[in-house]
């Protein structure tokens, strides 16, 4: 498929869009948007998009985007891209994904949210099954902006992340396996959390992770970190066996959070370096 696709509902059938828009082919833009909608099953796509140039990538070449939209299952489909596999943008809720091999992308995404100020982003009830992530730069990934900083015009909103569920994944030379990023956009990580995000995260579940890492971040494989406790909540982690390629024992930072409910061993970046 070399096609973008918006979709959104119609007034008579809430299984059909009332726009459907397609770029010309070798389009480098996203494949799929679901905007506006609801009820809608998307299964046995197969998406690529790839640079003629050598170690360039394409960008915005998203597989799946969800926007405003709800009771959306994306399933049994292949994506090979520079962008992500999958983003939950704002006001996104109620999404199963299940079955997908994804390769070169920057992962399953919820985000990023929380950008605009006043604006006001809600994404939950996620369910990401069975998922097959080769040479990403992320596999299961989170990322919602701080509070606006002085003299910055990005970050602010408001929202939340509620009831997100990755189960079954599966990495293989992704540079990250579960990356958690509560301070998108903002490199400062002293203004980060003197500024923390104003989207709260909460009941976010990582079960079932296997496969290796990338040797890029070696002996790291996933980083999760928050602006603050109060609005990175419960956060749970279970059977997870990823490796890196050096088989030193796996690094995983985690950062502003409680990590009672984190079956990994997870560690602070002051610790390690």
């Amino acid at each position: 498929v070399e096609l973008s696709v918006l979709c959104g509902p119609t007034s008579g059938t809430r299984h059909h869009s009332d726009r459907l828009k397609t770029n010309p082919p070798n389009s480098v833009k996203w494949f799929n948007l679901y905007h506006n909608s609801t009820d809608v099953i998307v299964s046995d796509l197969h998406l690529h998009a790839s640079s003629s140039i050598p170690d360039v990538e394409v960008k915005n070449t998203d597989g799946f985007d969800t926007l405003r939209s709800s009771n959306i299952i994306v399933q049994n489909s292949v994506v090979q891209n520079t962008d992500d596999c999958v983003s939950f943008k704002p006001n996104t809720s109620a999404v199963v994904v299940q079955n997908l091999a994804c390769t070169g992308s920057h992962g399953i995404s919820v985000g990023s949210l929380g950008q605009y100020h006043r604006q006001v982003d809600v994404v939950e009830d996620l369910y990401v099954y069975n998922t097959s992530m080769a040479d990403a730069s992320d596999g299961a990934r989170l990322k919602v902006w701080p509070d606006r900083v002085p003299g910055s015009d990005a970050g602010g909103g408001r929202g939340r992340v509620r009831n997100v569920t990755y189960h079954e994944f599966r990495s293989r030379g992704c540079d990250s396996a579960i990356t958690v990023d509560q301070c998108y956009g903002q490199k400062n990580e002293t203004l980060c959390r003197a500024h923390p995000s104003r989207v709260t995260m909460e009941d976010v579940l990582f079960r079932g992770f296997t496969g290796t890492t990338s040797k890029k971040y070696d002996p790291r494989v996933g980083q999760l970190v928050c602006s603050a406790p109060e609005v990175c909540l419960d956060f749970r982690s279970q059977n997870i066996n990823v490796r890196n390629p050096s088989g030193r024992e796996p690094l995983w930072i985690c950062e502003g959070f409680d990590t009672s409910g984190m079956s990994i061993k997870c560690q602070q970046r002051h610790q390690v370096y």
